[in-house]
């Protein structure tokens, strides 16, 4: 027992639940479920691959920049600014080459080594949604509909309903100092959820769909075929 009474993690589960309590939980290439590794039915990556991916992530200086500018996942929007309920609504599809990238990014930020022997390649397919709110309106829905837990994103596959095998709130972000000084109000919300899909089911158009925590769906359809980066 701690001081004041809080117990230290005792299993393998919660230790590791406690590791990936970091903003960018998304990134590790391996999300595990009560204690276990999850293998997903993609392509995994060679050491080569891996070794590959570190070396493009480390030329960035922080995984945001990565993500803002290196990566080559697909984006699908699902309401752009002039959206009716103030919040703008993105999604974006990237595979483990993709998340090791961000992740030796991420470790470029904080001055240390991403090593091959560090990453474990699952074959998921990864996922982030965005969330931007703008105005008294949107800003107001924010954490209610999408903050907590709130928003769940499934994958439609013909009649096949496919859940996420992970999923969490990664990042929260108040108001930015431009948006301040021009008296409006914005927040932005950033989720992130894995799914164990093979390229195969990838090759039809799929519908994605967002549910907010009010129930509403925002849904499209994409084509996902070559997200996953083949072996």
């Amino acid at each position: 027992m701690l001081s004041g009474g809080a117990e230290m993690p005792n299993t393998k589960y919660e230790q590791m639940k406690d590791m990936r309590s970091t903003v960018l939980r998304i990134m590790f290439a391996i999300p595990y479920v009560y204690g276990t590794i999850t293998w997903g039915a993609g392509p995994t990556l060679s050491r080569e691959q891996i070794q590959s991916a570190i070396h493009e992530g480390r030329r960035y200086k922080t995984a945001d920049q990565y993500l803002e500018k290196g990566m080559k996942g697909k984006r699908v929007k699902f309401a752009g600014a002039m959206a009716i309920d103030g919040t703008s609504k993105y999604a974006t599809f990237f595979d483990d080459w993709q998340a090791v990238a961000a992740e030796a990014a991420a470790a470029n930020q904080q001055l240390r080594e991403l090593k091959p022997d560090e990453i474990q390649s699952g074959g998921l397919l990864h996922a982030f949604v965005e969330i931007h709110a703008r105005g008294a309106s949107g800003t107001g829905k924010l954490d209610r509909r999408y903050g907590n837990g709130r928003a769940h994103l499934v994958l439609k596959m013909g009649d096949r309903i496919i859940q996420p095998i992970d999923k969490d709130m990664i990042y929260r972000s108040g108001q930015s100092l431009a948006m301040f000084a021009l008296g409006a109000k914005s927040g932005k919300i950033t989720l992130a959820f894995a799914f164990d899909v093979s390229p195969e089911d990838l090759r039809s158009p799929i519908e994605v769909i967002l549910v907010d925590g009010d129930g509403n769906r925002h849904s499209q359809t994409v084509d996902l075929d070559g997200v996953f980066r083949q072996p």
